[in-house]
């Protein structure tokens, strides 16, 4: 059975997968110090980092835009991941212009309405 996702919902689940991904980028998400290093003994276990969680709905959209073309990539990060216009973002991320960038960004959120859809 496939359910009809809509733009607003994928526009909607990028939105909230960016700014996961902008607070782990910025360090939030982790401890400020791990258990070993304030009890002075060494816990055995993994590295906050290596531990952090993802949630589902996060790790299937990690998912699905990793197998996007490179330049779908570059448009979900340069409007959901990155601070600024798009005009700026763009040109920071090497579109020839922000046009340029709007086109491959529907091209990537209408790669994942498809998927997300089956």
């Amino acid at each position: 059975m496939t359910t009809n996702i809509t733009i607003k919902q994928v526009r909607a689940a990028l939105k909230k997968w960016g700014n996961f991904w902008v607070k782990r980028e910025m360090g939030r998400g982790f401890k400020s110090q791990s258990i070993s290093d304030r009890t002075g003994q060494p816990t055995g276990g993994f590295s906050s980092s290596e531990a952090m969680s993802v949630p589902e709905d996060i790790e299937l959209i990690t998912s699905i835009i990793s197998r996007l073309r490179p330049e779908c990539i570059k448009a979900i990060r340069a409007r959901y991941v990155m601070v600024g216009t798009m005009a700026e973002t763009s040109k920071v991320l090497g579109f020839d212009s922000k046009r340029s960038a709007e086109f491959w960004l529907v091209k990537a959120e209408r790669s994942l309405m498809l998927e997300l859809s089956h």
